[in-house]
């Protein structure tokens, strides 16, 4: 879960590279026809993902240990 950021960016060089339609090639796209709205659109899906992919770990985490307790 917390290398979820990296796979993101790796989405988009690889789907750059080999011409692959998805979510990387859009936002490259898009930053290259100065589509602002797309771009806000892509990137706060990206974060909200991000975000909740860092937010299950962290359940996950403080779940799996016994040693971290909120207290």
């Amino acid at each position: 879960m917390l290398q979820f950021p990296w796979l993101l960016t790796g989405v988009v060089i690889v789907e750059v590279m080999f011409r692959y339609q998805g979510f990387g090639f859009t936002l490259f796209e898009a930053a290259g026809n100065n589509d602002i709205d797309l771009l806000l659109g892509c990137s706060l899906v990206s974060v909200f993902i991000v975000l909740i992919t860092q937010l299950i770990s962290d359940i996950g985490y403080a779940y799996l240990n016994p040693r971290i307790r909120v207290q």
